[in-house]
């Protein structure tokens, strides 16, 4: 029997992700409903440094996003604003 355990990945944010982050934060918080946004964008940190996966950052945050991860519409649309996700689809693309 063998006391083998999976090694979780070592996940370091890069000077240009964590530079973003604050940003990101500050100008969450100078928002209406602000807060929610901020407090969801900590919830994806959190969940990142948390996941086995192997993703960056950004492409787990973004997933994270549009799998529903923001369970306030506000949060989602101000993450959504932040990471640059295209939230109001023009007309040709809707239909």
């Amino acid at each position: 029997m063998s006391n083998v355990a999976a090694v979780m990945p070592h996940k370091i944010l890069t000077p240009v992700e964590r530079e973003f982050l604050k940003k990101g934060n500050r100008m969450m918080l100078d928002k209406p409903n602000g807060r929610m946004g901020a407090a969801a964008l900590m919830d994806i940190v959190v969940d990142w440094l948390g996941s086995r996966a192997s993703h960056g950052f950004e492409q787990y945050a973004k997933a994270w996003i549009i799998q529903g991860g923001a369970k306030n519409k506000h949060a989602y649309m101000l993450l959504c604003e932040l990471f640059g996700l295209d939230t109001d689809p023009t007309p040709r693309r809707a239909a």
